[in-house]
């Protein structure tokens, strides 16, 4: 059995760049989390040459702006931690990379899942100005524990002591957690057993080593060989990420990232082996459980008080830092949760796959954000004008009620199956739903529920809401295909409130609303031509993704309809023809004029909307677009969240269609 993610058949991001469109904090906000992209991966190099603490941030090569970038040492903190400055683009390179050192130099070692090479990009430059050449191309041979594995992360590593490192590879497989090989987004494709249970197996990640017999700037590498935990390979649940260090002992430890929310750690044995994996633990002896998932992790002094640390990188594009607090009863050390690295000079970053929606919470006239992501959280930016540009001030995590809303999967929740439990896919749309004369949020996730946050109605920023509350049809919770932005329609300005969305077919539907929680008279929406509305020809979890915002958008008085979708959308349906699965092969924007009545909607055909008379294209996962005249100038533009965590502002005079 062979199975391929689509994912991994994705299209390459290339470009355009919507770099220069991206929303900006206001000047005061001098320091917020640093931003990596999808799945972070965290190195610290000497980039300067003066013994500086330098952080290499790279990320996920398929997806937009997945590059390498630098954030040089600028400073310490008074706890010790370095301050972090601008970030700088590495150019040329790309992949998941770490460092190597070599003499007064080191190299950069790559991996992606677009490639069955590591890269070895060696540094041709010389101390605190380095320069990279070529990448040499490292083929691996080795015992493989299953084949058909991809490779994950590598770094090199002297792990068996002889002064000489060991070109080091964290695998990740997932042939065996496909139930019956077949994908989320294949005919015939079936999750769970009707009592919930996981019909597929694990993911499953493992660790190899390559004997070098050249150098580091050019390596021969012998034939590799899966390194030991306990009696059988080391083993964990996919996407092995590896790092080493010794923590105040003369044993070399691994830590090992993976694709659930937990770090595992463990100690090489004399013979070379090492013990069973344990997990990362906290001074009280409990599991640390991490906020996220698909962890990348590297060690380091990060504090300067002469004990190693942890920092990480995330599936969220954030770094974390783990303090070093001493070791337990059993000798291996204890960490403490410090949270997420902050850097000055920090860029927007909303999580990944943002899905904004806009309203002007404040009352002074500009838009602020409520922003949905990939981990299931409501980010609020309030927006403050400068100097005539508009900025956004650093986020603040919503609440439904007393606790934080981060809504999550769980093992059961996602048609992707039970890796995703951590995932939230959280996208949000405002409407004053209730009628208090407030903007209450109503959101869908990764589960394909439908929730209201009613806003309390107190004159506070940031905004109050209360508890999660359902919206029901038929007597039962809404559920619909996943991780779609729902919209709301007062189809006839009589404030009788429709809810749209697709239904659990994929299917373009609309909901009167009887109450604010009971949806009524479901109905399907249509193109022209009488056909019901759909936004792909896949099944299963291929039938959602979709971003929806409806708006006059042509000034005619009609309520047309502008929308976002994934790489593997198919606008109109048909296979060999519908956007962008056809044209551009990647996510984009697409607008469809209402050509019918307020009481009897129609849709024209879609537009693939352009930017500068280029047709939008924003890679893989999703293009979530939110309809708002953002600078108050009178007429609409469009704010897209990215799936890299950022936000960008395309003003109006720059779109056709």
């Amino acid at each position: 059995m062979s199975v391929t993610r689509w994912e991994d058949d994705a299209t390459l991001w290339h470009g355009p760049d919507y770099g220069s469109e991206a929303l900006k904090y206001h000047p005061d906000v001098r320091s917020a989390a640093v931003a990596g992209r999808i799945i972070t991966c965290v190195e610290i190099v000497d980039w300067s040459g003066t013994g500086t603490k330098d952080m290499l941030i790279s990320a996920w090569d398929a997806c937009y702006d997945g590059r390498v970038f630098l954030r040089r040492q600028i400073g310490t903190n008074p706890d010790g931690t370095p301050v972090l400055g601008e970030e700088e683009l590495v150019e040329g390179v790309r992949g998941y990379v770490t460092a190597v050192s070599d003499g007064d130099i080191f190299h950069l070692v790559s991996a992606s899942r677009l490639r069955k090479q590591i890269y070895v990009f060696p540094n041709i430059g010389k101390k605190g100005v380095p320069e990279f050449g070529d990448p040499v191309l490292l083929s691996l041979d080795a015992d493989w524990v299953k084949g058909n594995e991809y490779f994950h992360m590598a770094r090199f590593h002297d792990i068996d002591g002889d002064g000489v490192p060991e070109l080091i590879v964290g695998s990740d497989y997932w042939n065996d957690y496909w139930p019956n090989g077949l994908e989320w987004n294949d005919e015939g494709y079936r999750g769970y057993d009707d009592a919930g249970r996981w019909l597929g197996g694990p993911l499953r990640g493992f660790l190899y080593a390559f004997k070098n017999n050249g150098t580091l700037a050019a390596p021969v590498l012998e034939k590799g060989h899966a390194l030991i935990g306990g009696e059988t390979p080391l083993e964990v649940y996919g996407q092995l990420a590896p790092a080493f260090g010794k923590f105040g002992t003369k044993q070399q430890h691994l830590i090992a990232g993976e694709f659930w929310n937990i770090l595992h750690i463990a100690r090489q044995r004399e013979d070379g082996t090492f013990e069973p994996t344990s997990l990362i633990r906290s001074v009280d002896d409990k599991a640390l459980e991490l906020e996220h998932c698909i962890h990348l992790p590297c060690v380091v002094d990060w504090d300067g008080d002469g004990r190693e640390d942890i920092l990480y990188g995330a599936e969220d594009g954030y770094i974390s830092f783990l303090k070093n607090v001493g070791d337990g009863e059993d000798g291996l050390p204890r960490f403490e949760q410090r949270g997420r690295i902050e850097t000055t000079k920090p860029l927007i970053h909303a999580g990944i796959l943002p899905s904004p929606a806009a309203y002007d919470f404040s009352g002074d006239g500009h838009y602020d954000l409520v922003v949905g992501n990939s981990t299931g959280e409501l980010l609020f930016y309030q927006s403050r004008e400068k100097d005539g540009t508009i900025y956004l001030d650093k986020e603040v995590m919503l609440k439904g009620g007393d606790t934080s809303i981060r809504l999550a999967a769980g093992l059961t929740g996602s048609i992707q199956g039970p890796s995703e439990k951590m995932f939230g896919y959280s996208c949000p749309t405002l409407a004053d739903w209730t009628g208090n004369g407030s903007m209450d949020i109503l959101v869908s996730d990764v589960t394909g529920r439908h929730r209201l946050f009613r806003n309390t109605g107190e004159k506070v920023l940031p905004p109050r809401f209360g508890v999660e509350e359902f919206l029901t049809f038929k007597g039962k919770p809404l559920k619909t295909v996943w991780r779609v932005r729902p919209a709301v329609v007062d189809w006839l300005k009589d404030n009788q409130l429709h809810y749209v969305a697709l239904d659990e077919d994929g299917v373009l539907s609309d909901w009167k609303r009887a109450s604010d929680t009971e949806l009524v008279e479901k109905r399907f929406l249509r193109w022209e031509n009488g056909e019901a509305m759909r936004f792909t020809v896949d099944v299963g979890g291929g039938r959602g993704r979709v971003k929806l915002c409806f708006c006059d958008w042509e000034g005619t008085g009609r309520t047309d309809l502008i929308f976002g979708t994934h790489a593997r959308a198919c606008v109109p349906p048909d296979p060999k023809t519908g956007a962008p699965r056809n044209t551009t092969k990647q996510a984009g924007l697409f607008y469809s004029r209402n050509v019918g009545t307020p009481e009897e909607p129609r849709f024209a055909l879609p537009i693939s909307i352009k930017h500068r008379d280029e047709t939008i294209q924003m890679a893989m996962h999703v293009a979530s677009p939110e309809v708002v005249d953002w600078a108050g100038r009178g007429y609409l533009d469009i704010v897209v969240g990215i799936e890299d965590g950022s936000i960008v502002w395309l003003k109006r005079e720059e779109l056709s269609w």
